[in-house]
């Protein structure tokens, strides 16, 4: 009888078993953005997500349910009707091991960051450089000298400048060798082609190159793509700004082992201020091949622009005057083009042992036009017969148009040996790095009618000046993990070696200047991560960082009476700590750092000489400040992410540093009426800031300001629109600036673009 009765019910079960609807959504536990083509399954049965992360699955109650996904942790739990899964980013072993090398992953990597996918880029990617892309992540803040966000753009993290923050797209640096600044207008539409970019704060790892320092920006673009790819796009938005755009991606077309990506872009913009207009071209090709044990990708990546620019800012009684604040008058003409090539090879040698390597050769031509009223003959070297005294050509002038040229080659290796086992990793490599910078200036177009006649329409070069830089990294990194330990330790030892020399032609009065200087610094760093639990991970970590000046804070080469001075290197010790934990329909991280640093130079407008600066040396100052950022996906149709950074950099007297924000916020909502329909809304708020160095309160302060964003964007089959209004409620505000005292004080500011909209309508065949 017993057994009838368990026969009996076993089979009332079965015949009696429900079967449950299960609905869902998949979503980055990083950006909390949707992750398209998850494999979703349940004993016999699976799916995949859909575009919008979406899926449903018919299957048995109380079944268990699998999510997996290259590049991420495989999840396995039990099935509910509602579900929303936060997918997390993780490490993958075997031959991927090279992609993660110089990438930071949650709960594994002991430093802050934060990660922008590409479905978050192409939001936010409208016709703007990319600093206006990634000036919604956390303690990132961005502008430009055009007001609405084309042209000339600069980003900053912590209060580092972009000159201070290590710049790379697929492992080549972009940051200049000798300014050490990034050029963002050089390559108009540069993100069309990411996959992701990385921003790490503070220091990071010695894998990020030699110009790593206050942060870095990893810029990883894709070439490959499941299916061929024919796309065209333009969009349109105020100021005659408009982008156009034409993408191939190969798919399959070249066979399983070889993908070819082809990108055109322009853009065009008149500029929210007057004579600001800008013209951007950019083209992009990849050529990626797997082989059995290696992947070799190479890509060519070429830009060019002619950029109008102004230097001056608005003054400060004409700033709140919706006209006023719009006015300048034709200042330089800008005019660059960039090519940059690189090869990219990563494999596995042998079981646990890995090889890969960059290669790249970036070269640069280009120069700044303007035109010159009542310029003497002594700063151009206009006595060309040697026939007037110093003093009277000092007292001789001629108007003219004078450009200046810059025409700077680089081309290095980057090689890397990756090891690993069960509890450590070790990656060793170096850079190898050579540089040459011709620069020289040239004038013409003279209303002296001497100078006129004997040059006619031939240009007169006044200075020219070689400049050469080597660089040499070494470094080695290791990670150690004991098996069934809860904590991991990093250390990292780099050490940097420059060779730089400058020769100045003796043209006129230059004083021919044979310049030369070695830097060789070392820089070790180390940290730890503790996992508390599955869903909570704290870390802290230390390091040292040197930087060698930048050209133009040791000599002006241009200028008949610049003399050298003993420029000191820069030096930063930062001490950071921070805790990241994932719950139920979101994740949040918060970390903390103080920056101690050392003979830092800073800036400020020169106002005589449009495009330079007057820098200034402070013997030791004090970065400090707090960051979060949140994202919640509650359900398929609503998600919402934050972030903050509270900044606190002071001089040894206790001032604000110029122009670094003391407060970011950031806030951002999703919804998703339908499955092809997206509605989004950004808020940033950004806190006061100073524009000179005495903190002139309050003629030289900009007033905090929050601006509300707000875009929607519709796909159907290949067809993408998408609508952008940004600054909606049409308020003034200010973004950069600088004061002096002469007569009283003055102040200047750089004004951002009132209300303004951007249409893009895409299809892909």
């Amino acid at each position: 009888m017993k057994n009838i009765r368990l026969l009996s019910s076993f089979l009332f079960t079965i015949i009696h078993a429900q079967t449950i609807e299960v609905n869902g959504i998949l979503v980055d536990g990083e950006s909390q953005t949707p992750l398209a083509g998850v494999n979703i399954t349940s004993g016999e049965t699976g799916t995949i997500s859909d575009l919008s992360g979406t899926f449903q699955l018919n299957m048995d109650e109380g079944s268990e349910i699998t999510f997996s996904f290259i590049g991420y942790s495989t999840i396995t739990t039990n099935a509910k009707p509602n579900m929303t899964v936060l997918m997390q980013p993780t490490v993958l072993q075997g031959d991927e091991v090279n992609v993660s090398a110089t990438r930071a992953v949650a709960g594994i990597t002991p430093v802050s960051f934060s990660n922008l996918t590409a479905d978050e880029i192409k939001t936010r990617n409208t016709a703007q450089d990319v600093p206006m892309i990634l000036g919604s992540e956390p303690g990132v803040w961005a502008y430009s000298e055009s007001g609405n966000g084309t042209g000339y753009s600069y980003v900053s993290i912590r209060g580092f400048d972009q000159s201070r923050i290590g710049v790379m797209i697929d492992g080549v640096p972009l940051n200049d060798n000798e300014s050490h600044q990034v050029y963002w207008v050089d390559h108009g539409d540069l993100l069309a082609d990411a996959s992701d970019v990385q921003i790490q704060r503070g220091i990071g790892n010695s894998l990020y190159g030699t110009s790593a320092f206050g942060g870095s920006i990893n810029v990883n673009t894709q070439i490959t793509s499941d299916q061929r790819e024919i796309g065209v796009s333009y969009g349109s938005g105020d100021w005659n700004t408009n982008k156009t755009r034409v993408r191939y991606r190969s798919g399959k077309d070249l066979g399983e082992d070889l993908s070819m990506t082809i990108r055109a872009s322009q853009i065009n913009s008149d500029g929210y201020r007057e004579n600001h207009t800008s013209k951007q071209n950019g083209m992009f090709f990849g050529l990626e091949h797997r082989g059995q044990r290696f992947t070799n990708q190479f890509r060519a990546l070429i830009g060019y622009e002619n950029t109008q620019l102004l230097w001056d800012g608005i003054y400060m009684t004409d700033i709140n005057d919706r006209n006023k604040r719009r006015a300048g008058h034709k200042a330089y003409t800008d005019d660059f083009l960039q090519q940059i090539y690189s090869v990219n090879t990563k494999g596995r040698i042998r079981d646990n042992l890995y090889f890969r390597n960059v290669s790249y050769l970036v070269l640069g031509k280009g120069y700044y036009e303007v035109a010159k009223s009542g310029q003497d003959f002594y700063s151009y070297n206009l006595d060309i017969n040697n026939e007037y005294t110093d003093s009277q050509e000092q007292n001789m002038s001629t108007d003219l148009l004078r450009r200046k040229w810059i025409d700077n080659n680089y081309f290095g290796v980057v090689p890397t040996i990756t090891w690993n086992n069960n509890e450590l990793r070790a990656d060793v490599g170096g850079e190898i790095r050579f540089y040459t910078g011709d620069h020289y200036g040239e004038v013409s177009q003279f209303s002296n009618a001497n100078l006129s006649a004997h040059f006619v329409d031939k240009w007169h070069r006044y200075y020219r000046y070689v400049g050469k830089k080597n660089s040499i990294t070494a470094f080695a990194h290791f990670v150690w993990q004991p098996e069934g330990q809860p904590f991991m330790l990093m250390a990292d030892f780099q050490n940097q070696r420059h060779k730089w020399t400058l020769d100045q032609e003796t043209i006129g009065h230059a004083a021919g200047h044979q310049l030369n200087a070695d830097w060789n610094f070392f820089n070790p760093r180390m940290g730890m991560l503790w996992e508390i639990s599955d869903s909570m991970h704290v870390f802290v970590n230390w390091g040292k960082a040197q930087k060698e000046p930048a050209d133009n804070q040791i000599i002006a080469a241009d200028d008949m009476w610049s003399k050298p001075v003993m420029a000191a290197a820069e030096v930063i010790t930062d001490l950071e700590w921070g805790i990241d934990f994932t719950f139920g329909k979101g994740r949040a991280r918060f970390n903390g750092y103080h920056i101690k640093y050392l003979n830092e130079q800073l800036k400020n407008i020169d106002v005589e000489q449009e495009g330079e600066y007057d820098y200034y040396s402070a013997d030791s100052t004090d970065h400090m400040g707090f960051e979060w950022e949140a994202g919640f996906t509650f359900n398929k149709k609503w998600s919402a992410s934050a972030n903050g950074a509270l900044v606190m950099n002071y001089f040894s007297d206790g001032k604000s540093l110029p122009n670094i924000p003391s407060t970011l916020f950031n806030l951002s909502m999703n919804y998703r009426p339908m499955k092809n329909t997206l509605l989004f809304l950004h808020w940033r708020r950004v806190g006061h800031m100073y524009v000179d160095k005495a903190n002139t309160d309050p003629a030289g302060m900009i007033d905090p300001y929050g601006l509300w964003n707000l875009g929607a964007q519709y796909q159907w089959n290949g067809l993408e629109v998408m609508v952008k209004v940004n600054n909606i409620f049409n308020k003034l505000y200010e973004t950069y600036g600088y004061g002096y005292e002469w007569d009283g004080y003055h102040a200047y500011f750089w004004p951002g673009a009132p209300r303004n909209s951007f249409i893009n309508i895409s299809y892909t065949f």
